[in-house]
């Protein structure tokens, strides 16, 4: 497809003039993944690179966090264009680090690359002097939430205090002020895509701990008290719930056992478990949760464990504005042709794209170049041309539209926007989420 934008054509030139950096810088971070708020060496990629086409990031946000900012001299919304620096751990995957696990299998790497595309075509000063406002460049820390005991720790030493990247964006005020946030995500699909989301689950996180008493398991069991008989007897009663929940909600409940003994030939007395609470709505959460929280205790009950039950503000649901889609649809459609679009629907996992969504209008697109399941060792990047190079084009042309013309566009969607949220309140909200209860049956 043409384009007839003479400022959408600079910047595209730009773009394709770094392409082969973009994608290369995209592959590294692939071949060197790491997990949340460990992202040292793919932070330090990321700003070496904003630095090369001359911006200047701040660095050690929230940890690891990035961020550039490009004023265009002229007063209008500011918007943020956001990629996630960390992966998750798949041991099993073909590229996973030997040492750690880490791999990037929900395609987190190609976020840099198409968020640093979109810095170097918005960069350019022929394309800055024909908007208003401001743009940030954003590389967000710890998007996957899981290592829980680690960022536990993390914030018991003062580090942070949630265990989320934007989450912490928004507790240290990188969002203040903020209008609108963008950003575009892999997705394994066949055709060749790039789609606007919908909306997604929210979730809420809990690690529990049962405490039993060990004995000998083959000579006293009866003297002790098997703390992973109550986990897996909990595992049950959470599994029995299903019925309990309505389809609408789209409720999924998933725990592990962590940490299950400590020796085969000794009664577990100490037996640990981390889980989410998913649902699409706060409410299905919170009722999700006092049905949860009953099994675990009543399974500590019936066993006669002690359950400690943390649970941790996870992520908001999120619910993506449709004006800001449209205007990305047009986006794609210049680029790639009609067949190229469409609406990603309701999807039953979670993001801290959520939490945003929340405070302001919100864009979560998804590139298709992509293939295998998510989160599996099966997943693989296969257009690496449409995740980084088109995608960040893409997210071009969505800003250069919104911030043209005085603004105009994004101004109207930022007038006509309901925000569910203040971010007084959000923050209340989240650290309402947060507490630690010791229950033994008393």
């Amino acid at each position: 497809m043409q384009n007839n934008s003479p400022t959408k054509s600079i910047a595209f030139t730009a773009i394709d003039e770094q392409a082969n950096a973009l994608i290369g810088l995209s592959k590294d971070v692939w071949d060197h993944p790491e997990s949340g708020f460990r992202e040292h060496r793919t932070a330090k990629l990321t700003s070496e690179f904003m630095r090369s086409i001359e911006l200047a990031p701040r660095e050690n946000i929230a940890i690891t966090g990035v961020v550039a900012k490009l004023d265009t001299g002229r007063p209008g919304p500011h918007i943020a264009v956001m990629g996630e620096l960390d992966s998750l751990i798949v041991p099993e995957h073909r590229n996973a680090d030997p040492d750690t696990g880490a791999a990037h299998v929900c395609g987190h790497n190609i976020q840099i690359g198409n968020m640093l595309a979109a810095a170097v075509g918005l960069s350019q000063p022929d394309v800055l002097s024909a908007l208003s406002g401001s743009i940030s460049f954003m590389a967000v820390p710890a998007e996957e939430y899981i290592e829980i005991e680690y960022r536990e720790q993390l914030r018991e030493s003062g580090e942070l205090e949630f265990l989320a990247g934007k989450q912490e964006f928004i507790r240290l005020g990188e969002l203040d002020d903020v209008d609108i946030s963008m950003l575009t995500h892999a997705s394994p699909t066949e055709s060749r895509t790039l789609q606007p989301g919908v909306s997604h689950n929210g979730m809420i996180a809990k690690t529990v701990r049962f405490i039993g008493r060990s004995a000998h398991a083959g000579g006293a069991p009866h003297l002790g008290i098997n703390a992973l008989n109550a986990a897996n007897l909990a595992m049950q009663g959470i599994a029995l719930l299903r019925e309990t929940f309505r389809d609408e909600d789209h409720i999924r409940i998933h725990p592990i056992i962590t940490r299950g003994g400590a020796a085969v030939s000794s009664v577990p007395a100490n037996v640990t478990m981390e889980m989410f609470i998913r649902a699409a709505n706060v409410e299905a959460m919170q009722d999700a949760e006092v049905k949860v929280d009953r099994a675990l205790k009543g399974a500590a009950m019936t066993i006669g464990a002690t359950v400690e039950i943390s649970t941790s503000p996870g992520y908001m649901p999120s619910l993506f504005d449709p004006a800001l889609g449209d205007l990305y649809e047009k986006s794609v459609v210049e680029l790639l042709g009609e067949s190229a679009t469409g609406r990603v629907p309701h999807r039953t996992s979670s993001t801290d794209m959520g939490d945003i969504s929340m405070m302001m209008p919100t864009l979560h697109a998804y590139a298709s170049g992509a293939s295998g399941r998510t989160h599996s060792d099966e997943f693989e990047i296969t257009d690496w041309q449409l995740d980084v190079i088109d995608a960040g084009k893409a997210m071009v042309s969505t800003v250069i539209d919104l911030l043209a013309n005085d603004g105009t566009s994004a101004k109207d969607i930022i007038a006509n926007f309901d925000a569910r949220l203040s971010q007084e309140k959000y923050l209340e909200t989240l650290r309402g989420f947060q507490r630690t209860e010791t229950w033994n049956g008393e």
